[in-house]
């Protein structure tokens, strides 16, 4: 499979295509002693993004790991923006930023989705492991399904 770049880089930075929204209403065990959402909790929203992504996509991460494959992360980047406070109505958004033979490519914002405020953005590189843990290429059937248009639920709160 040859490499696929999903549209060209807009303005924000972001790659442009179809996003999945993933709505999260801030919880108090997500917050520090300071009362800002601690820096950890933007990772597993990204992780919570991309698995909505695929999902939307037709895809779903069970499946995927059901037929024995597993996307390992390999590189991982998050900048910090604005604090995040406990109640805030955030949305995660992620965008599929590139298909390899072996690799994939997420790109998230986070944002208050009601001011549109920028709290993080990152990226997330993942290679295709087997079952056993080796680096394998990303099975033609799954690749085909995660190129797909996804169609995002509405609003999935958390």
């Amino acid at each position: 499979m040859t490499s696929v770049e999903l549209g060209p880089v807009d303005k924000r930075g972001g790659i442009e295509g179809v996003t999945v929204p993933l709505d999260i209403t801030v919880r108090f065990a997500e917050t520090d002693q300071m009362g800002v959402v601690h820096h950890s909790e933007c990772v597993v929203w990204f992780e919570a993004g991309r698995v909505a992504w695929m999902e939307a996509a037709g895809m779903p991460y069970t499946e995927i790991a059901g037929a024995g494959f597993n996307f390992a992360v390999t590189d991982l980047q998050c900048r910090y923006r604005n604090a995040i406070r406990f109640g805030d109505p955030v949305q995660v958004i992620t965008r599929l930023a590139m298909l390899r033979s072996r690799q994939i490519e997420f790109q998230y914002e986070i944002r208050n989705r009601q001011t549109d405020v920028i709290y993080a953005d990152g990226h997330t590189r993942h290679i295709c492991v087997d079952s056993a843990g080796r680096m394998t290429r990303v099975p033609e059937w799954i690749a085909e399904r995660l190129l797909r248009e996804p169609v995002p639920k509405m609003g999935a709160a958390k």
